[in-house]
């Protein structure tokens, strides 16, 4: 299985051409499934919007890759705590 941060140089210049920060790459869980969780933000914040085209882009290269086992894919903001 690749490893995270061979994902992250294959979506970050993706993000970040798309106008974003890249922020964090992680595994988690999202209602009991397995989720690629990225985060990513911008000066004047992050909408429902830009997750769904930051999905919409970086959706087949993440495809492409052996991750593994089924998983769904997140895309949000940073939130409040920058985290």
């Amino acid at each position: 299985m690749i490893s995270l941060k061979i994902v992250e140089e294959k979506i970050r210049p993706i993000i970040e051409n798309l106008g974003y920060e890249f922020v964090s790459i992680n595994w988690g869980s999202e209602e009991g499934r397995r989720a690629l969780i990225i985060k990513i933000d911008k000066e004047d914040g992050i909408s429902v919007e830009d997750c769904a085209k930051v999905s919409r882009e970086i959706d087949s290269i993440i495809d492409s890759l052996d991750l593994g086992e089924n998983f769904v894919l997140i895309v949000s903001s940073k939130g409040i705590n920058g985290i």
